[in-house]
């Protein structure tokens, strides 16, 4: 409401003072004020004002647990935000996903971590669809390497995802904490 009263304000003035400035011309006391007004107001509307109001959390949208905070640390430093989304978008091919992801749900999140594409699936409600053993498993050794490993839990036939056996126990169920919160 504010914000609009300011921006009418900003804008009145800029004209005045470009056609007093440039009163000989109608092209330049005019169109220069109006295109320096447009310039300020695509500015402020993408830039400034988004930051100004509080957006709430919604129920997705909850502190993490200091353990849930250390695995979306190591979430971030692996990398795995390049191929996973935490995002339900509004359209067809996010059908069935859950529901459509809002602002407040990420409230807490810093950096925010939605994902760049979708060459994994998607993480946003991952929490609880699998067991702590599953999520183990997949991140030492996501992919089968023997015919007997093809019916095991963690293991995803065709994945690209790289084994993160590297990570010591603490990152390891420290991952698994925090996408077990991702609901």
């Amino acid at each position: 409401m504010y914000t609009a009263l300011i921006l009418f304000i900003l804008a009145g003035s800029i004209i005045c003072l470009g056609g007093i400035y440039y009163k000989r011309s109608i092209v330049l006391g005019i169109l220069v004020p109006g295109a320096m007004l447009l310039i300020i107001i695509a500015f402020l509307s993408t830039a400034v004002l988004p930051y100004m109001e509080k957006i709430p959390a919604t129920d997705k949208g909850v502190p993490y647990s200091e353990r849930a905070l250390l695995g979306r640390q190591i979430y971030v430093r692996e990398g795995c935000w390049y191929c996973h989304t935490q995002q339900v978008r509004p359209i067809r091919t996010d059908a069935g996903l859950g529901n459509v992801s809002q602002p407040g749900d990420y409230q807490y999140d810093y950096p925010h971590v939605l994902g760049t594409e979708r060459t994994g699936p998607d993480l946003s409600h991952l929490g609880g669809k699998y067991e702590d053993d599953w999520h183990r498993n997949h991140l030492m050794n996501p992919r089968p390497k023997t015919p007997e490993e093809e019916g095991m839990a963690g293991k995803v036939k065709g994945s690209v995802m790289p084994p993160f056996s590297y990570l010591s126990r603490e990152e390891t169920e420290a991952l698994v904490t925090y996408l077990q919160s991702l609901r």
